[in-house]
C-alpha cells in the first residue's frame, strides 16, 4: 500500500502541517510514524482527513467527528445530523436577526447624517411602551429596548414628565414577541417634527424641545403639547462631516432623536 509523507498530505488536502498535527493530537486520524520519527499517510488515511474536512465545514465540533468516525451508529449519525440542521436553522434565525438590527443601526447613522440640527416632519415609529421592567427581565430584552422621555411642554417651557422603556414594533416581530405584548400599550404619532441632537449628556436638554416647537410654529403648524426623546447612539466623534472624522472627541457624543407631535 502506497505511504504519503505529511508533505504529500498537507499539498494534496490544502490543510498545513500544523492542522494535520492537530488532528493527530485529537486522536481523530492516526498516522504512522517511522523509526526516523517522520509520520506516514495511507489513503484511508486522506479520506478519513477528506471526510473531516467535510463535516468542519458542516461546521462540526472536533469531538463530534470522532463520533462520527469511530463511535456512531447508523440511527445515532442520522440523529446527530438532525441536531445539527436543528442548531444550524437556530444560528441562520439569530444571523438574520442580527443582519435586520445591523441595518437598522445603520439606519440611525444615516438619520443623524441626515437630520442632526435639522426639521423633518415624518411619523413616529409605533413602539410597545413597558410599563416595568417585568416583561424585559423575564425575556431577556434588555438590549433590544431603550429608555424614552416625555416631554410637557407650556409656554417657554419643556419639562420632562415620564419615562418609560419602549421596544419598537418591527423589533418586537423580529423577535417574535407581538403575541406577548399584546396587552401593552402601543405608542404612535402620525405626524411628528423630527430631529435628532447632538449632546454630552443621554438626556436631552429641554431647550431642543422648545427650538423643535418654535419651528414647528413657524412652519405653521400646532404641537399638540408633548415630545418624546431617545437615544440613538454614542460615538466618539464630534462631528458628522468627513472631514473631521479624524478628530476624536474627548468624551462620547450622544445623539438624541427627537418626536414632536403635531395636529395632523
Amino acid at each position: 500500500m502506497k505511504k504519503y509523507t505529511i508533505g504529500e498530505v498537507s499539498d494534496r488536502l490544502g490543510l498545513s502541517r500544523d492542522t494535520l498535527r492537530f488532528y493527530e493530537k485529537k486522536g481523530i486520524i492516526q498516522p504512522e510514524k517511522q523509526k526516523n520519527g517522520y509520520r506516514t499517510y495511507t489513503y484511508e488515511d486522506i479520506k478519513k482527513l477528506s471526510s473531516i474536512m467535510f463535516y468542519r465545514r458542516l461546521n462540526f465540533s472536533i469531538e463530534d467527528i470522532g463520533r462520527i468516525l469511530y463511535k456512531s451508529s447508523f440511527p445515532s449519525y442520522c440523529s446527530m445530523i438532525q441536531e445539527k440542521i436543528t442548531e444550524e436553522k437556530q444560528q441562520m434565525e439569530k444571523h438574520r436577526q442580527s443582519l435586520i438590527h445591523l441595518t437598522h443601526l445603520q439606519k440611525h447613522y444615516k438619520n443623524v447624517e441626515k437630520y442632526l440640527n435639522r426639521y423633518d416632519l415624518r411619523p413616529m415609529p409605533p413602539h410597545y411602551q413597558m410599563p416595568d421592567n417585568h416583561f424585559i427581565n423575564q425575556e431577556g430584552i434588555s438590549d433590544l429596548c431603550y429608555i424614552c422621555q416625555e416631554y410637557g411642554i407650556a409656554v417657554n417651557q419643556a419639562n420632562q414628565i415620564n419615562e418609560f422603556f419602549m421596544i419598537a414594533e418591527d423589533t418586537a416581530s423580529i423577535m417574535k414577541l407581538k403575541q406577548a405584548l399584546n396587552g401593552y400599550p402601543l405608542l404612535k404619532q402620525e405626524r411628528c417634527v423630527y430631529t435628532v441632537v447632538a449632546s454630552d449628556s443621554p438626556v436631552l436638554e429641554s431647550q431642543a424641545v422648545l427650538d423643535a416647537a418654535d419651528w414647528a410654529r413657524q412652519k405653521g403648524y400646532s404641537p399638540l403639547g408633548i415630545a418624546y426623546s431617545g437615544h440613538l447612539l454614542s460615538c466618539a466623534f464630534k462631528d458628522t462631516a468627513k472631514e473631521n472624522q479624524e478628530k476624536m472627541a474627548d468624551t462620547p457624543i450622544n445623539y438624541i432623536e427627537v418626536y414632536l407631535p403635531i395636529q395632523a
